[in-house]
């Protein structure tokens, strides 16, 4: 049987048989898609931060550092795999993605062995210079495979099935992502002490990897006209097909000379360098606050329910009106959560952490579903959604290092949250002069 055969939209079923709407199948298999890529996510690598400083020679900073040029050369090739979404579709790509995952994690659990390996291969080379290669390495493969084209295929499939109800889409899917993403550290952190180290990376190279890429090699389907039904669940017919020529079909070059592309850009790369320094150092804030390990993680429990609520009331109202109010509410959140950081010990700033970084979490995953082919289409949605994940990745590179550069100063990471508020309040302000783009009428034939 020939490769190509094994991805025909008919192979090994056809989609426009199922007794119901494909759409809501794919809202299923997206939504684990996202939630697969959490081992790349930073609050999954965050999770082995001490154990890394454990059982190497590293330091914090050095690890930080290390995640930084990983991420950074991560992003620097996310463009190219959007343009290749483009190109091969979502199956082939969530496939690619899950093994890639799968085989990255694997590596991890095994990265003592892969040093000594080098080591004996390269002699005059010093251990700690081969041991920050090596994390480096996993570190790119993490990030490029999980937080980069796993979750950019899910995301941007989700949205090319649904175009009236994309929002309410995205917010049923945030129900799950936001708590699993929420929750990850703390669930995580169990496997690790019933597993070991290693051990927990095998388990997720098999359910989040190499499971994902035969979900994804099962169920995913690029767009629904490729199976002969339309989004929202329409059949074709003559009439209808007219109704869709007033998508927008906006290339990325296009797309980089509005204004909209760049606010949202920031705003959410702003949420991801922040929440990636926070997540990536928080065992250490919790430490310097007197929070005990579990304490720590634990905050992020009650966080995960407001991402739910949030996501869910943000996908609802993505439908009903400009999306820079949202934007606005995101970087609102920010800045209460970013406040948070300064003093943990008191219940009032906890509060203050969880409901901001809550809440921007949820708007956050909506806004990444939604905005892009609300302003730009579907046509060109791999070639944008991968420019903003290159610079959210690159955003997220950043954050461990300049959270961690606050601890090595200062001894504290009041230096990171005041930068924090500033940016968020800045942003704030340039978002209210976005502008609201094409918005289609409501679906009647659902």
């Amino acid at each position: 049987m020939k490769i190509s055969t094994v991805f025909q939209t008919n192979f090994p079923f056809l989609p426009s048989r199922f007794p119901f709407f494909y759409g809501w199948v794919i809202v299923v298999v997206t939504t684990l898609g996202i939630m697969s890529s959490i081992p790349g996510q930073t609050m999954g690598v965050g999770v082995y931060t001490d154990f890394l400083i454990q059982s190497s020679q590293l330091s914090r900073m050095q690890i930080s550092m290390a995640y930084m040029t990983g991420t950074i050369l991560s992003s620097l090739l996310l463009p190219l795999a959007g343009r290749y979404y483009d190109l091969f579709g979502a199956r082939i790509m969530i496939v690619f993605a899950g093994f890639g995952l799968g085989f990255s994690l694997l590596l991890f659990s095994e990265k003592s062995l892969l040093i000594q390996l080098l080591h004996s291969i390269f002699p005059n080379l010093s251990k700690l210079i081969i041991e920050i290669f090596v994390i480096t390495v996993i570190f790119f493969l993490l990030r490029q495979f999980g937080q980069g084209i796993m979750a950019m295929v899910s995301r941007n499939t989700l949205a090319k099935w649904f175009e009236y109800r994309r929002g309410l889409v995205s917010g049923i899917s945030g129900i799950f992502v936001a708590f699993s993403f929420s929750g990850a550290p703390l669930f995580m952190n169990i496997i690790i002490e019933d597993y070991d180290y290693s051990g927990s990376m095998v388990i997720m190279a098999l359910i989040f990897g190499f499971g994902m890429a035969l979900i994804g090699w099962l169920f995913f389907r690029d767009n629904p006209e490729d199976c002969g039904l339309l989004m929202d669940g329409k059949k074709i017919t003559p009439s209808e097909t007219t109704n869709h020529l007033t998508e927008p079909e906006v290339t990325l070059k296009e797309a980089l000379k509005t204004y909209n592309f760049w606010i949202f850009l920031l705003g959410l790369c702003s949420s991801s360098l922040i929440v990636t320094g926070l997540t990536f150092h928080i065992s250490s804030i919790g430490t310097l606050s007197g929070l005990t390990r579990i304490e720590t993680y634990e905050l992020f429990l009650p966080m995960s329910v407001i991402s739910v609520i949030s996501h869910f009331v943000a996908g609802w109202a993505s439908d009903r009106m400009p999306l820079k109010y949202l934007l606005m509410v995101l970087l609102s959140g920010l800045a209460v959560g970013a406040l948070g950081i300064l003093n943990l010990e008191s219940y009032w700033y906890r509060l203050m952490l969880v409901t901001g970084f809550g809440v921007q979490g949820g708007v956050w995953g909506c806004l990444t579903v939604v905005a892009w082919p609300r302003f730009y289409g579907r046509k060109h949605l791999g070639a944008i959604s991968g420019a903003f994940m290159g610079a959210q990745v690159f955003a997220s590179a950043i954050g461990p290092a300049v959270f961690g550069m606050s601890k090595s100063l200062n001894g504290d990471y009041t230096s990171a949250a005041w930068i924090s508020v500033a940016l968020n309040l800045l942003l704030l302000l340039g978002a209210t002069k976005a502008v609201s783009y094409y918005r289609p009428l409501p679906c009647k034939q659902l």
